[in-house]
């Protein structure tokens, strides 16, 4: 007779453990489910949110709808009745330890979702039949009144649901009494987060003609490495050729399997640090990902930096790919919920020296390539010239232009800059919401800068010919940025004040500039260029 005060497992206590048991995210347990369908030969996945508006108190804005349902569909080849049973007891797998697919364990279904709700529904169809249903409930089982799973019997689809389950085959996932969702369950943060996360995560799936919808979000590929055609964002260049370790499979004696890493560089027109391209890297997705992707049998689990080299500031410039297949579980320390590695010395023994030698390469070639943007980009001082401005009094005769000469002046500027790369038009748009501008230009024995208004910006343009910008100015963008711009900034100072002067004040500043530009001419043609100073 069993004694059941001393069963290996006491169902109550140990199905509220298991909610703790790994998974960082709503993403990472509805990827999951995922899993399970993409390995049942789904093509499509689905996931839809049953929201509702919970009332406010007072005024205020209105608050985002709450998710109380989550529902996955895919139109894989669904579960027979045993199967299904099995599919939701922990461990129940038919697949264990099988290493041709995505799962293994066959704890993904019932973990994956007792993480994030209290209760699963499950229904199932295969092609020709009828629906089958069982389900999990927390409460149940932590009041002793469910201790099986309970058989499948033949159901309807509810009818709220119908519409998502119209393919031949496939199953139907509800996740009810929802307590546990990322961002407090609000529906419009859910439906904008999933989608990067999935899109990522299945990304060589979906490129491959799969398909992931989330709330009637189609999801699209997101490739760390910007190098995948089928992406929304790509254009970075791989740096090499892959590096491939072939290595022996733990437990098996001869048999090998392959390790590749990939590098890659973002494209240069993206190297820029300034305010005013901060949120194109949000749009593209710069900063989500830093170190290293790890990617087993074509699926993102894991990204981080796994203890093989330090953060940097530069490591969103680069990316870097580690894939391998299943067999080689051990070596990466591969877990359960199949979103944590934890890398084997001799994995890091293998690829680190080499991982080393291309991270400090492609470092060096970012900065390379920010120096050299720097050297002709202005962005950084007109960007903090333009926020600061605020505090300072404007000139009347800048501020109270009427709109037909501003329109006049900006196009004077804007033929007068033109280029076939650059079209006036395009010249124009990027000044005239700007208070300061820095242009260049070429005219020797000139001061070594000079100020002009076009509409309601004042243009600074510093001369190429006057050693200023050949020995102190150019020199400094190369080694260092900041102080560049602070130059920028002190002679935007100088040409504020130049058009806040009364007229004879004005005439004072011609004279002076020339005479400050002859002086500091005489001064910096004893020294050498500062190119190349550390």
């Amino acid at each position: 007779m069993i004694d059941e005060r001393y069963t290996i497992v006491r169902e109550d206590r140990f199905i509220e453990a298991t909610r703790d048991s790994g998974y960082k995210s709503t993403a990472s347990a509805v990827a999951e489910l995922a899993d399970n369908a993409f390995q049942a030969g789904a093509n499509n996945f689905v996931v839809h949110f049953d929201s509702e508006v919970e009332p406010t108190v007072g005024r205020g804005r209105p608050k985002s709808p709450v998710v109380r349902e989550v529902v996955c569909v895919d139109d894989g080849s669904g579960m027979t009745p045993e199967v299904l049973r099995n599919a939701l007891r922990f461990g129940g797998t038919t697949r264990f330890n099988d290493r041709d697919g995505l799962g293994r364990y066959g704890m993904g279904l019932p973990n994956s979702s007792a993480s994030q709700c209290r209760r699963v529904e499950v229904y199932t169809w295969q092609k020709g039949g009828e629906a089958n249903f069982s389900f999990l409930d927390i409460d149940e089982i932590a009041a002793g009144r469910m201790l099986v799973v309970p058989e499948a019997e033949v159901v309807e689809i509810p009818e709220r649901h119908r519409h998502l389950a119209s393919s031949d085959s496939g199953t139907l996932i509800i996740w009810t009494k929802c307590d546990r969702l990322d961002f407090n369950g609000r529906e419009d943060t859910l439906t904008r987060e999933l989608p990067w996360s999935l899109g990522q995560t299945y990304r060589y799936y979906l490129a491959r003609g799969r398909t992931i919808r989330v709330n009637g979000r189609e999801v699209k590929p997101f490739d760390p490495l910007f190098l995948m055609p089928e992406a929304e964002y790509h254009g970075a260049t791989p740096h090499g050729a892959p590096l491939e370790y072939e290595l022996s499979v733990p437990g098996k004696v001869g048999a090998t399997s392959k390790v590749t890493v990939r590098f890659s560089l973002l494209p240069e027109e993206w190297l820029t640090e300034t305010k005013k391209k901060r949120k194109e890297r949000l749009t593209r997705g710069i900063d989500r990902v830093k170190g290293f992707s790890i990617v087993r049998a074509g699926r993102e689990i894991d990204t981080g930096y796994f203890y093989l080299r330090r953060p940097h500031h530069r490591d969103a410039w680069w990316s870097c790919e580690i894939s391998f297949e299943p067999e080689l579980d051990e070596l990466f320390g591969v877990t359960h919920t199949k979103q944590t590695i934890n890398l084997s010395e001799r994995i890091k023994t293998t690829i680190q020296k080499d991982l080393s030698a291309n991270i400090g390469t492609l470092t060096e070639m970012v900065e390379t390539c920010i120096k050299k943007r720097h050297a002709v980009s202005t962005e950084e001082a007109e960007t903090i010239a333009k926020e600061r401005d605020r505090f300072l009094r404007t000139a009347p005769e800048i501020r109270d232009k009427d709109e037909e000469t501003v329109e006049r002046e900006l196009r004077e500027y804007g033929e007068e800059k033109a280029t076939d790369e650059r079209p006036a038009e395009k010249v124009v748009e990027d000044i005239k919401d700007l208070p300061f501008v820095i242009d260049f230009e070429s005219l020797p024995g000139a001061p070594f800068y000079r100020v002009r208004t076009f509409g309601k910006t004042v243009v600074v343009s510093i001369n190429r010919e006057h050693a200023f910008y050949g020995k102190l100015y150019h020199p400094l963008a190369e080694i260092h940025p900041t102080a560049k711009t602070a130059i920028e900034l002190l002679i935007f100072g100088l040409g504020k004040a130049e058009t806040l002067a009364a007229d004879e004040g004005k005439d004072w500043y011609d004279s002076q500039r020339a005479e400050w530009s002859r002086i500091l001419g005489v001064y910096l043609d004893a020294i050498p260029s500062l190119k190349g100073v550390a």
